[in-house]
């Protein structure tokens, strides 16, 4: 379970380094659309309106506890340096393991990230009167589907589950078909001699 840029890149990237140990990746306030320039920005306005506005500085503490800016900054080195990449929506293709994408519907940003996040093969939910941080703002909605996601898991009946079977079942009739080929030109060399 990753929450936020940062929480969320670094499931994605444990994931994607270990999926036989990953079962499943849970996303929550997170968009496949911002780039790292973008997050880069955003952090550096964070960490300049704490700086002029207590009280933006103090619920950043609550939210994201006191070593909060600390945080950003280790998160601002990560990006630049390349240890931490931000997973983009070409990279749901190729990740080993389910992912569910859970985000708020009171953000644009984070709204227009599930259309994409689903053509590329995530679960996705959106979840009413929740903002970015979805567990804080609706943590009972978030739980459950957390658990149903885990529960469909489970099951393999996830996105991740369906697109396999797909591939699976389109190996098979292309093999039967090059089966099929191979012996219409067998049975024509044979006809011919």
């Amino acid at each position: 379970m990753g929450l936020s840029y940062l929480g969320a890149a670094v499931a994605f990237r444990a994931a994607e380094s270990a999926p036989d140990r990953v079962a499943g990746v849970v996303m929550s306030g997170y968009s496949f659309l911002v780039s790292p320039d973008t997050l880069n920005r955003w952090l550096a306005g964070f960490t300049r309106m704490a700086t002029h506005q207590q009280g933006s500085r103090n619920h950043f503490a609550e939210l994201h506890g006191e070593k909060w800016e600390k945080l950003l900054t280790a998160t601002f080195d990560e990006l630049s340096d390349g240890c931490l990449r931000l997973p983009d929506v070409e990279d749901l293709t190729r990740v080993g393991t389910p992912v569910q994408l859970v985000n708020g519907a009171l953000l644009q940003n984070e709204r227009n990230a599930i259309g994409p996040a689903a053509a590329a093969g995530a679960d996705v939910a959106v979840v009413a009167g929740a903002g970015h941080v979805v567990p804080v703002d609706a943590p009972r909605v978030f739980a459950a589907t957390v658990e149903e996601f885990a529960a469909r898991v489970d099951a393999g009946r996830t996105a991740f589950h369906e697109r396999r079977r797909a591939a699976e079942r389109a190996a098979d009739v292309a093999a039967g078909e090059a089966g099929k080929a191979g012996e219409a030109a067998e049975a024509g060399e044979a006809a011919h001699v």
